[in-house]
């Protein structure tokens, strides 16, 4: 079995243009931890999660306790207004390293590896450097468990 047969197709993508009230909607509706960001030719070139938003909205003061370790990264976005803040661009706070994509054609297999080893509730499935899906765990599990596959996990 290969990533293809797995991916999810009709995940939701961002734009870099779209600003973060967007961002947090999808998040939101789809119940997805992580959303790819494309350009027009869909060339994968980042990632917005729900981290990134809560970093960006949460009082600067919690941020500088140091207690969350992420924070830091708060893009020279800070104090913001409720209204500023939801002007924020994708671009601003899209993530471009930190997150894991693999070829269409690798096999599933390769992809429960990357997940698991990265610490990653999903990767991003590519085509020749554009975005074609993604693959969650939850993917890789119900697979798992199919009786079909004959592997099915026992007690």
């Amino acid at each position: 079995m290969i990533a293809r047969e797995l991916m999810q197709t009709d995940a939701p993508t961002l734009s870099p243009q779209d600003n973060i009230t967007r961002a947090a909607e999808l998040l939101t509706d789809y119940a997805h931890s992580n959303i790819a960001v494309v350009d027009a030719d869909n060339r994968l070139l980042g990632v917005v999660g729900e981290e990134d938003i809560l970093a960006l909205a949460l009082p600067t003061s919690v941020a500088e306790l140091g207690s969350l370790s992420y924070l830091p990264r708060c893009y020279g976005l800070r104090n913001l207004s409720d209204e500023e803040l939801r002007d924020v661009r994708v671009e601003q706070i899209m993530r471009t390293e930190d997150f894991v994509t693999i070829e269409e054609d690798e096999l599933a297999a390769q992809a429960a590896l990357l997940i698991t080893r990265n610490h990653q509730p999903q990767i991003f499935v590519t085509s020749g450097g554009k975005y074609i899906g993604r693959l969650c765990r939850k993917h890789i599990i119900s697979e798992l468990v199919n009786p079909t596959l004959g592997i099915a996990c026992h007690p």
